[in-house]
């Protein structure tokens, strides 16, 4: 019997997909590539800005600081038939109090669901003859929430469940799965209004955990942890709100430092320009402000320089503020 041979898959699962420039090859890169384009544009510089429905994916204590209910969709087109995808919903929480009762905490919560995947993989046999093409998707499924003790000052933590499958890996077609969970963990603080903190300690104990002996005749076992991220942030609103500028150190237990600058410039009712630098990749794009059915929606598009890769991505989302 001939056993076919998926030489990428092979080495997805012995080296993720979507590694990182310079020191990839851990699992779970999916989630340190930055979602959404308002951050994308921003060099992936988005831990202290409390904006929308994709800052419980940067940080959960952002979430007590948003301002409007919001929805975000987003979606990357990247090279190598790879795909990045996001759809999130977050809010604010404040109760009400009676008069003259001490106010009850702020808190705030958000969902979301993350997929990454790969289509078109060629697959071949020991003979090296084409058998037939194959895509794989990795999936994270967050639930987020923090409190607010202080006017400047909240802590949050998410809960993620990690899904990762590549199908149709033997001659009955089984797929080969691993599941797993992780935490996140963020404070973020506000001495003046113009001035933003944040810190958020990711994938304390997330991993993937492979067991192929019933895929294959000599299968396997093996634990990918991913790597343990700790991002420090500080963020600024000039004097008349013209200028947002924004800046990251992202340390890990596993790979290099690295480092995110960003800035967005307000242009009014019209929405903003952005620019920044992704570690060591140039970053730009915009956003555009309307309203519908009186409720504020925004189309942001990030473009990412390609870098190492054959073509640059590009990055779209909408925001839609209930």
């Amino acid at each position: 019997m001939k056993l076919r041979l998926y030489s990428l898959l092979i080495f997805l699962i012995t080296v993720p997909l979507l590694a990182e420039n310079g020191d990839g090859g851990y699992a779970g890169a999916f989630l340190r590539m930055g979602m959404g384009a308002r951050a994308k544009a921003m060099g992936d510089c988005h831990t202290a800005l409390p904006t929308d429905a994709i800052s419980g994916f940067y940080n959960p204590a952002l979430l007590p600081h948003l301002e409007n209910r919001s929805v975000t969709v987003s979606t990357s087109f990247m090279p190598l038939d790879r795909s990045l995808d996001y759809i999130g919903y977050a809010q604010s929480l404040q109760p009400g109090s009676e008069e003259g009762e001490r106010p009850p905490l702020r808190a705030g919560f958000a969902l979301a669901w993350i997929r990454a995947g790969v289509d078109n993989i060629d697959g071949r046999d020991f003979s090296g003859n084409h058998t037939k093409m194959f895509s794989h998707s990795e999936h994270a499924f967050y639930l987020s929430f923090a409190l607010s003790p202080a006017k400047s000052f909240s802590l949050g933590v998410s809960g993620k469940v990690i899904y990762n499958r590549f199908p149709e890996m033997d001659r009955e077609e089984n797929a080969v799965t691993s599941q797993g969970f992780g935490i996140d963990i963020g404070a973020f603080y506000t001495p003046y209004s113009s001035l933003m903190i944040g810190l958020v300690a990711r994938d304390n104990i997330s991993k993937y955990s492979w067991n192929t002996d019933k895929v294959w005749e000599r299968g396997t076992s093996i634990t990918d942890h991913f790597p343990k991220i700790i991002r420090s942030a500080v963020a600024y609103t000039f004097p008349g709100e013209w200028l947002l500028a924004s800046a990251e150190v992202e340390t890990s237990d596993k790979q290099n430092p690295r480092y995110h600058i960003g800035a967005e410039f307000n242009l009014g009712d019209f929405g903003a320009l952005r620019l920044g630098l992704d570690h060591d990749l140039p970053t730009f794009g915009l956003g555009i402000s309307t309203r519908v059915f009186g409720h504020l929606t925004v189309l942001n598009y990030a473009f990412i320089a390609a870098g190492d890769a054959p073509d640059p991505d590009h990055v779209f989302s909408w925001t839609f503020n209930l």
